[in-house]
Parts: structure tokens; sequence; C-alpha cells
């Protein structure tokens, strides 16, 4: 079952990632450049509509980008 990215939410003793990231970082500059509803689109047809839902695309996409360029 295809999993939902979560809305980000203030909490009141909990900062949020946003802000204390520097901006600027190489990956995070790549993420703004990736077209993540294309992944999404391409993706979605290969999940089940009945079970536990599953980690993200975006997620999942992310983590094999990283793991390539890493290595």
């Amino acid at each position: 079952m295809l999993g939902k990215n979560p809305v980000p939410q203030s909490e009141l003793f909990r900062t949020m990632l946003v802000d204390f990231i520097d901006t600027h970082h190489e990956l995070i500059l790549l993420s703004e450049k990736i077209d993540w509803n294309y992944f999404e689109k391409e993706f979605a047809p290969l999940y089940a509509t009945i079970g536990k839902p599953s980690m993200p695309i975006r997620f999942m996409v992310g983590c094999l980008l990283l793991k390539h360029l890493i290595i």
C-alpha cells in the first residue's frame, strides 16, 4: 500500500529540521532540483492497494540516490 508523505507540524518543544539545517548544503540544493512528482507518478502503480502502508516514495528514492552518491 502506498505510504503518504507526512505533513510537517510544529511542536511546542521540538524544533523543525529546516530551522537549523544548512540550506546551502549540496544535498539540500540537489533535493530542490529533483522533480519528486515524476517519481511519485512512475512508482505509484507498482504499489498494492491493500496491506500495510509503505515508506513514502520520496524517502525510498532519496535513500537510493544517497547510496549511489556516497559509494
